[in-house]
């Protein structure tokens, strides 16, 4: 089964992503990656890649200058690329969070996750409103959760009885 959560940024999809990992990795070999925040001082500063196999880390993007920006981060193309190069995809479940705007900076990026698509056990996190080629196959090809507070355990739950059958 190929899963989709999407949701309003800080509602949980991270969270959400590493809930199914810890239930499932003791059941079947887990790859990708999750990103994280990271704060200083209470105010967010960037986001970090973190291999979930590994636990190697990369930053993605931070506050600054940059020739690839999203907003106020610049983003860290040539750092994700060769961060992708040690990602594991040949597990039973590869979970990529996220697919959105600062990762499909990358043209390696959207080919990575193009070469993950004809895989059978998926979970991708997506940003809610970008529109990208990628984006709608993922939009029309997988089974997409919108998560908010009231429903995030419930489904991290489901989807974990989906991945895990």
């Amino acid at each position: 089964m190929k899963v989709a959560v999407t949701g309003r940024p800080g509602v949980g999809k991270t969270t959400l992503c590493l809930k199914v990992h810890e239930s499932l990795k003791d059941k079947m070999t887990v790859g990708g990656f999750i990103t994280k925040e990271v704060r200083r001082d209470g105010v967010r500063v960037g986001f970090k890649l973190v291999d979930l196999s590994s636990g190697n880390e990369e930053w993605l993007a931070r506050v600054g200058e940059g020739k690839a920006r999203v907003g106020k981060y610049a983003v860290n193309v040539e750092g994700l690329e060769e961060f992708l190069d040690s990602v594991r995809t040949d597990a039973d479940l590869v979970i990529i969070d996220e697919v959105g705007p600062m990762e499909l900076k990358s043209r390696k990026f959207v080919r990575f996750v193009e070469n993950l698509m004809g895989r059978e056990r998926l979970l991708f996190t997506i940003h809610l409103k970008s529109r990208h080629r990628l984006l709608d196959r993922i939009r029309r090809e997988f089974k997409v959760y919108v998560i908010d507070e009231s429903n995030r355990n419930r489904i991290a739950e489901e989807i974990t009885r989906i991945l895990e059958g």
